[in-house]
């Protein structure tokens, strides 16, 4: 990596001119922000952690938006007690405009991606705490001084929670082209469509599921195009579809398994159909996602499928009785093998899945090919 310092001392040896140090700084700069550098090809490279010093100075926010969150809300509460619930939207306005200004520092400025991350979970967090609580008011609703009571999963604010996070991440994104703000902004969609079509009793769920399948297949599309733009996967395009990826599997095998099985794993719900069943259902559905993910070079969406099939699975099981245990125990044996394995062989495991895909140049793009 460059220095300005090494640029500065061969414009001062005569090696470059002042505008040509300038145009290669530029250059080199431009470079940085795509994401070009000395990435492997197809390795998916996490360049959200630069160092140690990320993870301190996201450790120190998390604590100082502790500290701020609880002073404001301490300010806030006698209003609050006396029913004037704007004392709650102003409080979690200035959280959230915190929030933005240290975004403008730490992502604008010093493009420092961790802390970015935690910043813009914030201010997604407080502005959709605003709008959900100025909602309330205007609905009626009490919210006894528990503000975030109001973002109970079938709560009548629940769509409107998740769609104000969604936007207020939409304006990260705008403003920064922060990767990480995409997934949040799929999330907080699926998550309001799943909320809404709930309203409609149990069979809502069984419709909520169709949604967040739905939901999952075009947050997946959305990976898979920007994975065309970078088939190498290794410049800023495919940050962005590495976010996506992770948020499309949990909605995919979620919204399986809702449809299927009747089970609405939220709410604690079941709709009765056999431990077995469900159980089989995820594992079909994992094994296809796992399937693709190898097609598509992204172990990113098996990774996210995996985690979210562990915690369905953990769900599913709870009713199972004694033996529910061993179940647990021997599936996760299994799969925690097969991913050793898989990681291990990757790029075999990849020759053997393509065949089965078309081939052409576009399709090259969404499923590179990998070399002998």
């Amino acid at each position: 990596m460059f220095d300005r310092t090494d640029l500065r001392a061969a414009v001062g040896a005569n090696i470059l001119s002042a505008d040509q140090a300038s145009r290669l700084e530029a250059f080199l700069l431009s470079r940085k922000d795509d994401g070009v550098g000395e990435e492997q090809v197809g390795q998916e490279n996490l360049r959200f952690l630069a160092n140690f010093n990320d993870v301190f100075i996201t450790l120190g926010l998390v604590i100082l938006f502790i500290g701020v969150t609880t002073f404001v809300t301490m300010m806030a509460a006698p209003m609050l007690a006396n029913g004037v619930i704007m004392a709650g939207v102003v409080s979690a306005l200035i959280v959230g405009g915190l929030a933005w200004v240290l975004l403008e520092y730490f992502c604008g400025r010093r493009r420092l991606l961790l802390p970015s991350m935690a910043l813009t979970l914030i201010f997604s967090q407080f502005v959709s705490l605003a709008v959900t609580v100025f909602a309330a008011s205007l609905m009626g609703i009490d919210t006894e001084y528990d503000l975030f009571e109001v973002f109970s999963t079938t709560g009548r604010l629940g769509v409107i929670g998740f769609l104000a996070g969604a936007v207020a991440a939409g304006a990260v994104y705008l403003r920064f082209r922060l990767p990480f703000s995409l997934a949040v902004i799929a999330l907080g969609v699926a998550g309001a469509v799943y909320v809404f079509l709930g309203f409609f009793g149990n069979s809502g769920w069984l419709i909520g599921g169709a949604g967040f399948f739905l939901m999952g297949l075009a947050t997946l599309a959305a990976a898979v195009w920007y994975d065309m733009k970078d088939p190498e996967r290794i410049r800023k395009a495919s940050d962005n579809a590495f976010w996506l990826h992770l948020a499309a599997a949990p909605q995919v095998i979620i919204g399986v398994s809702t449809m299927v099985t009747g089970s609405n794993i939220f709410a604690g719900s079941t709709s009765g159909t056999d431990n077995a069943t469900q159980g089989l259902t995820l594992l079909a559905v994992l094994l296809v996602i796992g399937v693709v993910s190898l097609a598509l070079n992204r172990r990113a969406l098996i990774a996210a499928s995996l985690v979210t099939f562990i915690v369905t699975l953990s769900f599913v099981l709870s009713r199972a009785g004694l033996n529910a245990s061993n179940i647990f125990i021997m599936v996760t044996i299994l799969i925690g093998s097969g991913v050793v394995l898989l990681g291990a062989g990757w790029k075999t495991a990849r020759r053997v899945a393509l065949v089965i895909f078309p081939k052409g140049d576009t399709w090259n793009r969404v499923f590179p090919t990998e070399p002998v």
